[in-house]
């Protein structure tokens, strides 16, 4: 189990996990990736060069045998007290990995890198977005989980034009309407977490579904998608189920469920409702006759080592499980486990991704300025523990493989496999018009 104990994250605050179910609570809301309000928690920060740990893995060729070029100043700006610190925790220790892999080194400059805390709060993180920018004069900004703080800074870079990579904030609106030049996207949209399974349940496990997402702006984008794609590929969603966020008690649906009776039900859920409609469904013996499937949530390490034998036989699509075989992905978990004592999750390789992105950019442009970035994210390609990334230039949104799993219960634990692989799948380029 990953929850107990002391949680200390970068910028210097400790956090004290006090039940399992509240630190539950903490890590799901953090899962939707949606535009949330903010945890509570005064802001801090602290500065410090990337590599100060003295365990990690090799670099990129020649960072750690020359003299750095120069310094590059990067600002992370997360959300590290309240509501989604343990999110900012697990995504901040992949990011000061890879630096700590390149020997403190982005794009052969000295990582100086700032952290302050957004809270979830856009006022607060506008406020911490003037100290990096106006005061430290960053050149290269990091954040952040909530997609409500996202927009803000997404603003407020426009008009300062400097390069914000976003290594979680799933709001597809991003990389379509609110598309900006000077933003990158470095996970997924809401889109690809819906859509992403839907061919394959369609043709493998079931022609007809339900769908059950909470009650909020995260449920319906991450439902129009899987909606769409799954009757584009010739399944038909029968009912759509929309119970309020907290709720505790899903017999209703559940019962739903049972009389309708479909081939399928999809599910997006937040925060705890996760957990509780993951157990409820298991102890209403739904699972025997009717397969649960859902976005990347539920074949997540965090939700699988937690949730144990309920998530058993839940079908998902996803960029990230610790179990891929490939060299890259080996030597991170690898890594990580020695550095942190656990398998890494999604997030910890999102702020892995978001390093390495800024250390291939800086690499390529031969520059730390912003017009020189931007014209290298935009089709920028990265072998990253996921397998290879394109950034799209028309979405600014990753081009990448994603992975139909499956929960297997196995010798006292969750193991998450592969069962398909979706090759460098997109989102649209524009939104698809119903």
């Amino acid at each position: 189990m990953f929850f107990g104990g002391d949680i200390v994250v970068k910028s210097g605050i400790r956090l004290k996990a006090k039940a399992a179910f509240a630190l539950l609570v903490v890590l799901m809301l953090v899962l939707t990736a949606c535009g949330g309000g903010g945890g509570g928690g005064s802001s801090s920060s602290s500065s410090s060069s990337g590599g100060s740990s003295d365990t990690g893995g090799g670099g990129a060729a020649g960072a750690s045998s020359s003299e750095p070029v120069g310094t590059v100043k990067i600002g992370v700006l997360m959300p590290y007290t309240g509501t989604f610190a343990p999110l900012t925790d697990s995504l901040v220790k992949g990011f000061d990995l890879y630096i700590e892999e390149q020997g403190g080194l982005l794009g052969g400059r000295k990582a100086d890198v700032q952290y302050l805390d957004d809270e979830a709060n856009p006022q607060t993180a506008l406020r911490q977005y003037r100290q990096l920018v106006q005061g430290s004069k960053v050149d290269i900004l990091v954040g952040t989980i909530s997609s409500s703080v996202e927009y803000a800074l997404r603003d407020e870079v426009e008009k300062d034009k400097i390069l914000l990579v976003n290594p979680n904030a799933s709001a597809s609106d991003l990389s379509w309407e609110r598309k900006s030049d000077y933003v990158y996207r470095v996970s997924y949209s809401g889109w690809q977490q819906g859509a992403s399974p839907a061919r394959y349940l369609a043709e493998n496990v079931g022609k007809t579904a339900v769908t059950l997402a909470s009650n909020y702006p995260a449920g319906y984008e991450i439902i129009e998608a899987f909606k769409t794609a799954y009757e584009q590929a010739g399944g038909r969603v029968v009912e759509q189920l929309w119970p309020e966020l907290n709720t505790n008690d899903f017999s209703p649906q559940l019962t739903q469920i049972a009389n309708i009776k479909p081939d399928i039900v999809f599910s997006f859920l937040a925060g705890s409702d996760q957990f509780r409609f993951t157990q409820q469904y298991s102890e209403f013996g739904l699972k025997k006759s009717i397969p649960l499937t859902g976005n990347n949530n539920y074949a997540d390490y965090m939700f699988t080592s937690t949730v144990g034998e309920a998530a058993d036989g839940i079908i998902a699509a996803t960029q990230y499980i610790p179990w891929l075989e490939n060299d890259v992905n080996r030597k991170f978990v690898e890594n990580y486990r020695n550095k942190y004592g656990k398998l890494p999750d999604m997030f910890s390789e999102q702020g892995y991704v978001a390093a390495m992105a800024i250390d291939k950019a800086i690499e390529k442009a031969n520059s730390t300025k912003t017009e020189d970035l931007i014209q290298v994210m935009k089709g920028l390609t990265l072998d990253a523990p996921r397998g290879t990334i394109v950034i799209d230039p028309e979405t600014h949104n990753p081009i990448m493989d994603f992975y139909v799993t499956e929960n297997i219960w196995q010798n006292g634990e969750i193991i998450t496999r592969v069962i398909d692989k979706i090759p460098q799948y997109a989102m649209p380029a524009e939104r698809p018009s119903n």
